[in-house]
């Protein structure tokens, strides 16, 4: 079962490279969502001070973070509410 995640991982890395490299303005547009997710994180982060809402910051949500932009770390935030409260 593991295995099978890393397989769609690598797919789904390959299928996201080959449309950034397709698209003429592809790789600046990918580092600057990558730039907005990492520094959504660290807003919700310096937050949670006031809030009571933190992420832990680990490569897997870093990684989110990075890959999906601003709408990774919103998804991670509904999995922080709907497990843990």
């Amino acid at each position: 079962m593991n295995s099978f995640f890393v397989a769609a991982a690598i797919v789904s890395g390959a299928i996201l490279l080959f449309f950034v490299l397709k698209s003429p303005k592809g790789i600046r547009s990918f580092l600057l969502s990558a730039f907005q997710g990492v520094a959504a994180l660290l807003a919700v982060n310096l937050s949670g001070v006031v809030t009571d809402v933190s992420l832990a910051v680990n490569y897997w949500t870093a990684g989110v973070s990075a890959v999906l932009g601003l709408p990774g770390v919103i998804c991670l935030l509904m999995m922080n509410f709907m497990f843990n409260r």
